[in-house]
């Protein structure tokens, strides 16, 4: 196994999940019973992906992520706008942490590698890591507000490497997105990547797929 100094992690739908629960109230809301908390989140995660897209154009970002994901969902571009509009307004949307957050990443610290948080966020990514008890694993926190640039930009994979003292050859990194994460961080020069996909969203990828967090340590050394 290639030996690795460092892991970088995204942060949103990788370590703390939007609520399912959330969406399924909020769709109801709107006139749109019925959908269930997994069917609801998994169609998240795939409607996620048109946030760096140009289309459908005329859109702003969350509103071209509500409305893909109202297409997912069989109830509508426009409802799926509605419903995602108020679930962003809700502070309590990302309230889910990963059920293996805690035990991978202490594994991951166990075994001598340095941890890094790449995150598209608000400026409150130190915040949230602590508010859910994971602040204490990362050895840097990259939040995009505070660094001026977001991924799929190569900049903020930099800054983390930089702050870590660590070649892009030499880390890994894992998130839930291809665009934001696995091809953000390949223009960074970080080729080793795993890609979390905890619905099954995608088939046949060409890099490492794991649908639970515990599936990573086996794309880690033993010691680092």
């Amino acid at each position: 196994m290639k030996p690795r100094k460092a892991v970088l992690f995204d942060i949103g739908m990788t370590f703390i999940h939007p609520s399912g629960e959330v969406m399924r109230e909020e769709l109801a809301a709107v006139g749109a019973p019925g959908i269930g908390a997994k069917t609801a989140e998994a169609a998240l995660a795939a409607a996620a992906e048109v946030h760096h897209l140009d289309f459908p154009q005329g859109l702003t970002r969350p509103e071209k992520v509500g409305a893909v994901w109202g297409q997912l969902l069989g109830v509508g571009s426009e409802t799926g706008r509605r419903a995602w509009q108020r679930c962003t307004d809700r502070t309590d949307l990302y309230r889910d942490l990963d059920p293996d957050a805690v035990a991978v990443l202490g594994e991951i610290c166990r075994r001598g590698l340095a941890v890094a948080a790449v995150s598209n966020s608000d400026g409150t990514l130190v915040e949230e890591l602590t508010r859910f008890g994971l602040i204490e694993f990362f050895d840097v926190v990259a939040d995009s507000t505070l660094a001026g640039v977001e991924k799929p930009e190569p900049g903020i994979f930099a800054s983390a490497l930089g702050q870590l003292g660590c070649a892009p050859a030499d880390a890994l990194f894992v998130g839930d997105g291809l665009i934001n994460d696995i091809f953000g961080a390949f223009r960074a020069g970080i080729t080793d990547t795993v890609l979390y996909d905890r619905h099954q969203v995608y088939r046949e990828l060409p890099v490492p797929v794991i649908t639970a967090l515990p599936q990573l340590l086996d794309h880690l050394p033993a010691t680092a």
